[in-house]
């Protein structure tokens, strides 16, 4: 069933819930839902008034003719359509899903593990996966956020992902969501859960993109759960040159000695919110949040995180940073907060920006929310254009001002790449960004040798 969800947005919801959700008032996965749908109806779509929205204009959702399937019809993607969206010099499992539901066909799964589980959300708890089932049943992410709520009253499909425990999985696991938008625009809604056992280690990509002329919204939700010292890398990509607005929520539970390493990495798109959250719940935790964005055109990213300290012992560090040219906008939010129980706890959170433009527009807000008094946090922002005097030390060593340019912003974006530990992913990213300043000789590690020269 496709049903348009455009300007009266919450009713069409509400009728389709009804439809496709009746007799289902004892199945606790549906009570979920109709306690999300409820909140959501309560608060309706963020606006300019609200402060974690007010740089953000999601007007977009009116102003397209989105559909949404809420039953799964195959797409007549091929595996060559797709190709443009893998790391082809990765060697990895790939879950695709197109419109919000599980493509078996343009997947492949290569670890070769009975005790690790890669596959759909929607197929392990149909087989009876109770722990898939306990968590997609007992979740409460949705309980401040409209996108999410949406996201967990709709959600078809999604990748899951369960490592038990002292396993360490070589291969990563790309996570790929894809509009089929040939027909018509689409708006998905996929729900990824991820479980990581003790003492184990776990590497994920995200990525999501349109094929087709029509606009795409993907409103994404991804739940992490660590267990003890284990170690999880999450990467998220957003690159897409089509008409494309993605909003991703990632919620992360960090139990004891449990190290979390992101990096969130924005090229392109039409409009991107990242919202990045991590509690850490167990003594001797740690979370890196690393992002990088480079945003030409009228492109906007806004970019939202969250450390909660919940217990002491933990350490957080957070480094985003910025280009921006023409008229790209950026918004960058990030909030540490140390609960009163969070002695001794390490917050640092950077964030830094480079304008290539006047018309460029950056909105930072570093936040910290103290409750203890045995701390170490510091927090701070910059925005600017290029360093005048390393511009003329590079022309004066006979560089041209192109050149001295794309080193300078290669330098500056080389402290987030090298942070990716995947070095297949890395590569990548680097040859796009060096594309991007028709700079395809000069990789982003050599950049400083060509200062120190």
């Amino acid at each position: 069933m496709v049903i348009n969800m455009a300007y009266d947005l919450r009713t069409k919801i509400r009728t389709e819930f009804n439809r496709i959700y009746a007799g289902q008032d004892e199945n606790p996965l549906f009570l979920l839902r109709k306690e999300a749908l409820n909140r959501f109806e309560e608060t309706n779509f963020p606006n300019l008034k609200n402060e974690e929205w007010k740089y953000t204009n999601v007007s977009f959702v009116n102003k397209h003719d989105f559909t949404v399937s809420l039953d799964n019809h195959s797409s007549p993607l091929s595996e060559a359509e797709i190709l443009p969206f893998i790391f082809a010099n990765i060697h990895a499992n790939l879950l695709t899903f197109v419109n919000g539901f599980y493509s078996k066909e343009l997947s492949k799964i290569i670890t070769n593990n009975s005790g690790i589980k890669i596959c759909s959300l929607s197929d392990a708890i149909a087989t009876g996966d109770q722990m898939a089932l306990l968590n997609a049943s007992q979740s409460m992410i949705f309980s401040q956020d409209a996108f999410s709520a949406v996201n967990i009253s709709l959600w078809q499909d999604g990748a899951y992902i369960f490592i038990p425990d002292n396993t360490v999985i070589d291969e990563p696991v790309h996570i790929l969501q894809l509009n089929d938008t040939r027909n018509s625009p689409v708006l998905s809604n996929p729900r990824n859960l991820i479980i990581v056992g003790e003492n184990s280690h776990c590497k994920v990509i995200e990525s999501a993109f349109n094929i087709g002329q029509n606009p795409g919204f993907t409103n994404s939700v991804t739940e992490i759960y660590l267990g003890d010292t284990s170690v999880f890398d999450y990467n998220k990509l957003q690159n897409d040159d089509t008409e494309h607005y993605y909003i991703g929520s990632s919620y992360i539970t960090q139990h004891r000695n449990t190290v979390f390493n992101s990096s969130t990495i924005s090229l392109k798109g039409t409009f991107t919110r990242n919202n990045l959250t991590s509690v850490l719940t167990g003594t001797n935790s740690e979370s890196h949040f690393n992002g990088f964005y480079f945003m030409d055109g009228k492109d906007f990213v806004d970019n939202h995180t969250l450390a909660d300290h919940a217990l002491p012992y933990c350490t957080s560090n957070e480094n985003y940073r910025g280009i921006l040219d023409n008229e790209a906008r950026a918004v960058f939010n990030g909030k540490i907060i140390v609960r009163p129980n969070a002695q001794k706890t390490i917050a640092y959170q950077s964030n830094k920006n480079i304008l290539l433009s006047d018309e460029a527009v950056i909105n930072t807000k570093p936040q910290l929310e103290i409750f203890a008094d045995d701390v170490k946090c510091s927090h701070g922002a910059t925005s600017g254009f290029l360093d005048k005097n390393a511009l003329f030390y590079l022309l004066s060593r006979g560089i041209s001002q192109e050149k001295a340019r794309a080193i300078l912003l290669n330098a500056f974006a080389s402290e987030i790449f090298d942070k990716i530990n995947i070095p297949g992913l890395k590569e990548n990213l680097k040859l796009r960004v060096a594309e991007r300043l028709n700079l395809s000789d000069v990789f982003i590690d050599e950049a400083l040798e060509h200062i120190n020269d």
